[in-house]
């Protein structure tokens, strides 16, 4: 076997084992902040419904615009992380969508 493909072959199955092992972590952790949400939403609706709180959602709006560009701006020069690496990447995601179906 050519040493190339057995390269590509071993990132390929390190990248699934640790998409498997993350998956793992995902379900337990959002299981977690599920019932954070929730508990939060209560909360929100029960103040929402005695007056206690006031969402004035116009002026949220205009407070969030600037930090949209900057984030945006500070995200476009990290597209290309997103290609290195590309099998191990793949054997990721196909380990963490497996991990994530059990």
């Amino acid at each position: 076997m050519p040493e190339h493909v057995v390269i590509i072959a071993v990132s390929f199955i390190i990248g699934a084992v640790l998409g498997w092992f993350t998956s793992l972590a995902i379900k337990a952790t959002a299981r977690v902040l599920g019932c954070l949400v929730v508990i939060l939403f209560v909360l929100i609706q029960f103040f929402g419904y005695h007056e206690i709180l006031h969402w004035n959602w116009a002026a949220l709006l205009e407070l969030m615009r600037p930090w949209a560009s900057i984030v945006t701006s500070r995200l476009a020069p990290n597209f290309n992380a997103f290609t290195y690496n590309l099998p191990l990447s793949g054997g990721f995601l196909i380990g963490l969508l497996v991990g994530m179906r059990r």
